[in-house]
Protein backbone atom coordinates (compact mmCIF):
# COMPACT_ATOMS: atom_id res chain seq x y z
CA UNK A 1 0.00 0.00 0.00
CA UNK A 2 1.71 3.41 -1.22
CA UNK A 3 0.64 6.92 -0.27
CA UNK A 4 -0.94 8.94 -2.65
CA UNK A 5 -0.49 12.51 -2.91
CA UNK A 6 -2.84 14.98 -1.04
CA UNK A 7 -3.00 17.69 -3.36
CA UNK A 8 -3.05 15.59 -7.07
CA UNK A 9 -3.26 12.26 -5.99
CA UNK A 10 0.01 10.96 -7.68
CA UNK A 11 0.63 7.61 -5.82
CA UNK A 12 3.82 7.79 -4.76
CA UNK A 13 6.82 5.06 -4.57
CA UNK A 14 9.11 5.34 -2.23
CA UNK A 15 8.31 5.15 1.44
CA UNK A 16 11.17 7.73 2.13
CA UNK A 17 9.52 10.13 0.23
CA UNK A 18 8.09 13.54 1.83
CA UNK A 19 7.26 15.58 -0.56
CA UNK A 20 5.42 14.73 -4.42
CA UNK A 21 7.64 13.93 -6.86
CA UNK A 22 5.12 15.71 -9.30
CA UNK A 23 3.73 18.93 -7.39
CA UNK A 24 6.22 19.08 -4.69
CA UNK A 25 3.42 18.74 -1.67
CA UNK A 26 4.46 17.51 1.56
CA UNK A 27 3.14 14.00 1.79
CA UNK A 28 2.24 14.16 5.37
CA UNK A 29 0.58 17.06 5.38
CA UNK A 30 -2.15 15.35 7.69
CA UNK A 31 -1.90 12.49 10.48
CA UNK A 32 -4.50 10.84 12.22
CA UNK A 33 -3.15 12.26 15.28
CA UNK A 34 -2.21 8.75 16.89
CA UNK A 35 0.93 7.13 18.02
CA UNK A 36 1.26 3.59 16.45
CA UNK A 37 2.43 0.86 18.87
CA UNK A 38 5.37 -1.61 17.94
CA UNK A 39 7.38 -4.05 20.57
CA UNK A 40 10.40 -5.06 18.94
CA UNK A 41 12.35 -7.21 21.82
CA UNK A 42 10.03 -9.43 23.97
CA UNK A 43 9.72 -12.02 21.51
CA UNK A 44 13.44 -13.08 21.44
CA UNK A 45 14.55 -11.34 19.00
CA UNK A 46 18.46 -10.07 18.18
CA UNK A 47 19.07 -7.06 17.23
CA UNK A 48 18.73 -7.96 13.41
CA UNK A 49 15.34 -9.10 14.14
CA UNK A 50 14.68 -6.07 15.68
CA UNK A 51 15.91 -3.39 13.80
CA UNK A 52 14.44 -5.46 10.73
CA UNK A 53 10.70 -5.16 12.93
CA UNK A 54 11.22 -1.21 14.19
CA UNK A 55 11.97 -0.68 10.14
CA UNK A 56 8.56 -2.66 9.14
CA UNK A 57 6.82 -0.56 11.74
CA UNK A 58 8.26 2.71 11.00
CA UNK A 59 7.03 2.12 7.31
CA UNK A 60 3.63 1.06 7.96
CA UNK A 61 3.22 4.14 10.65
CA UNK A 62 4.26 6.91 7.74
CA UNK A 63 1.61 4.66 5.27
CA UNK A 64 -1.15 4.72 7.71
CA UNK A 65 -0.33 8.62 8.73
CA UNK A 66 0.03 8.22 12.41
CA UNK A 67 2.06 10.89 14.11
CA UNK A 68 4.76 8.87 15.24
CA UNK A 69 6.06 5.65 16.80
CA UNK A 70 5.75 4.23 20.42
CA UNK A 71 8.64 1.60 20.72
CA UNK A 72 9.28 -1.09 23.34
CA UNK A 73 12.73 -2.32 23.32
CA UNK A 74 13.10 -3.54 27.01
CA UNK A 75 14.95 -1.96 29.82
CA UNK A 76 16.90 -5.17 30.50
CA UNK A 77 14.96 -6.60 33.34
CA UNK A 78 17.50 -8.80 34.68
CA UNK A 79 20.51 -6.63 34.44
CA UNK A 80 18.99 -3.29 34.09
CA UNK A 81 20.46 -3.07 30.97
CA UNK A 82 18.69 -2.92 27.70
CA UNK A 83 21.12 -4.44 25.23
CA UNK A 84 19.38 -3.59 22.05
CA UNK A 85 18.50 -0.05 22.93
CA UNK A 86 21.25 1.81 21.82
CA UNK A 87 20.71 0.11 18.17
CA UNK A 88 17.09 0.74 18.02
CA UNK A 89 17.43 3.96 18.98
CA UNK A 90 20.22 5.11 17.13
CA UNK A 91 18.18 3.24 14.42
CA UNK A 92 14.98 6.07 15.19
CA UNK A 93 17.06 8.82 15.41
CA UNK A 94 18.27 8.05 11.64
CA UNK A 95 14.83 7.99 10.77
CA UNK A 96 13.90 11.15 12.74
CA UNK A 97 16.12 13.21 10.61
CA UNK A 98 14.92 11.43 7.59
CA UNK A 99 11.18 12.54 8.17
CA UNK A 100 12.56 15.91 10.43
CA UNK A 101 11.01 14.68 13.09
CA UNK A 102 12.43 14.11 17.00
CA UNK A 103 13.03 11.14 19.21
CA UNK A 104 12.58 11.21 22.95
CA UNK A 105 12.28 9.17 26.20
CA UNK A 106 8.62 7.66 26.72
CA UNK A 107 8.32 9.59 30.12
CA UNK A 108 5.95 6.78 31.56
CA UNK A 109 7.93 3.69 30.36
CA UNK A 110 11.99 3.30 30.61
CA UNK A 111 11.79 0.73 28.16
CA UNK A 112 10.56 2.72 25.37
CA UNK A 113 11.22 5.34 23.04
CA UNK A 114 9.01 7.74 20.92
CA UNK A 115 9.18 8.56 17.43
CA UNK A 116 7.90 11.47 16.49
CA UNK A 117 7.02 12.62 12.83
CA UNK A 118 5.53 16.19 13.09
Amino acid sequence: MNPSCPQCGLKIESASATFCPKCEAPIRKNTNGRLYLVDVVHAGEDRYQALNKLEKAIDEAVYGNFRGIKVIHGRGSTTGIGLLKPHLVAAMKRAAVHYGGKVVPDRDNPGAHLLWFE
